[in-house]
């Protein structure tokens, strides 16, 4: 018998006579890091409606979006006030540089019997240079123009639609993108406690191989490969917790908190069985997504603005009072003038200006007609899309679902023939570590379900 054979032979009765004290040496080693990580102080639980609420509240971006509309209301409500009368004061005080003057010519005042022409003679009136006030009020109320008015207004109200379309879909893309990394670290936080479960395993396995090292039970290659395996474990653990807390900064700042806030993700509810066909998704899809409702209310506004624009052919008219009075200005002048009346402003050439704004109009109403059904093609590619990446997501799940209950099942069976001492017990670590990774692939695959659930919802526009 050869080194190496015989080497071997003994690797095989230590083996035959040791499974149980390995067994519980590697049960030891789990329970202490067990009771380890028990102790340390564990963050709070982030439910995912948690995580989505704090996000409305104060997510920058809808913030924006809000104030947006608030903006576009205000907007509207400014306009608004251009129907009622259009009140003005214009007040000067100043200080004559001349002398005016006013001169009656002979008998401009009238020729009598009495006392012949008044005045007999050509008669000048100065106004000395000194300081002087001058007052005009007016009051225009508009006629002709309430119709224009009305048209444009009617378009600020669509724009103001429009605006609060803009801010439901910032509202759908922050919840879409909270519930998207929200699932990240689920997966990052399941693929590190898999990977963390599975260390104890190889730094077990790692002593145990480094004693019967020493014994010459086993090779230096397989020494070699136990070290291997724990740096491989423990440089995945570096990354998966590197990810971890990317996904959570990246959390942090969706829900507008400091991203140096500690959480853990609660685990993920149960896959939905409902699924439903991709002509009642289209379907609630066009009725709900609020960038096709944004593109049939421009349409509706650019039909607005080229009436008003239209409308502009019409001359003004408008009800007005005037007033006028001066002050140190000498008695010579009426120093009090009211008048009431019409006021008409009409612009009969303009050069072509106004039928070349009223191309451009209707331009943009075309424009807007041709987005709508962009949008809506949009739409059902999107929906068709999400629904395709569902249907697959759901078939991964399936998969992973069931090698993870392959895996557990195969170390079921290890674990009895380890208690009959018919394995070795570096199978049941194997086997062990290999449930480990079933789990944590089972729990990706649910959390990208999940994000292909979440997609599909944004596509529908639902919350």
């Amino acid at each position: 018998m050869d080194q190496y054979t015989e080497r071997l032979a003994r690797r095989s009765a230590n083996s035959a006579v040791r499974p149980i004290g390995w067994f519980k040496s590697l049960a030891l080693a789990t329970l202490l890091a067990i009771a380890v990580r028990a102790q340390q102080s564990a963050p709070p639980e982030l439910t995912l409606d948690q995580a989505i609420q704090q996000a409305l509240r104060n997510n920058a971006s809808l913030a924006v979006a809000k104030l947006e509309t608030r903006r576009a209301a205000d907007d509207l409500a400014a306009n608004g006030a251009r129907r009622f009368a259009n009140t003005q004061i214009i007040a000067l005080g100043s200080q004559l540089l001349t002398r005016p003057s006013l001169t009656f010519a002979r008998g401009s005042l009238g020729s009598f019997a009495a006392t012949g022409p008044i005045p007999a003679a050509d008669q000048s009136i100065t106004v000395a240079r000194r300081p002087i006030g001058l007052i005009f009020a007016s009051i225009a109320q508009p006629l002709s123009q309430q119709y224009r008015l009305h048209l444009l207004l009617s378009a600020l109200s669509l724009g103001v639609a429009g605006a609060r379309e803009d801010e439901r879909k910032q509202r759908l893309e922050t919840i879409d993108q909270v519930r998207r990394v929200y699932y990240t670290v689920v997966s990052a936080q399941s693929q590190l406690d898999s990977l963390e479960a599975s260390l104890p395993y190889y730094r077990e396995s790692n002593r145990l191989a480094t004693e019967h090292r020493k014994t010459e039970t086993i090779l230096e290659s397989d020494l070699l490969a136990s070290k291997v395996q724990l740096l491989k474990t423990e440089t995945a653990i570096a990354e998966a917790t590197d990810q971890l807390a990317a996904a959570s900064e990246r959390l942090n700042d969706l829900m507008g908190r400091d991203i140096h806030t500690r959480f853990r993700v609660s685990s993920i509810a149960a896959v939905d069985t409902v699924e439903e066909t991709p002509e009642t998704i289209e379907a609630r899809a066009l009725e709900n997504r609020p960038e096709f409702k944004k593109a049939k209310l421009q349409v509706r506004q650019a039909e607005y603005d080229r009436r008003a624009k239209k409308a502009e052919y019409i001359p003004d008219i408008s009800a007005t009072v005037h007033y006028f009075t001066t002050t140190n200005f000498g008695n010579t002048l009426p120093s009090n003038i009211t008048s009431a009346g019409l006021q008409l402003t009409w612009e009969p050439w303009d050069w072509g200006r106004k039928r070349h704004e009223l191309a451009e109009k209707q331009i943009k109403e075309e424009e807007a007609k041709v987005a709508v059904s962009a949008t809506e093609r949009a739409v059902l590619l999107e929906v068709r899309n999400a629904w395709r990446q569902l249907g697959n997501a759901r078939r991964q799940l399936a998969l992973s679902d069931a090698s993870e209950r392959a895996v557990r099942q195969k170390l079921q069976e290890v674990q009895q023939q380890v208690a009959k001492e018919a394995l070795l017990t570096k199978d049941l670590f194997a086997a062990q570590s290999e449930l480990a990774s079933a789990d944590s692939q089972h729990q990706q695959a649910l959390a990208a379900f999940w994000k292909a659930r979440a997609d599909l919802k944004k596509a529908t526009g639902e919350e």
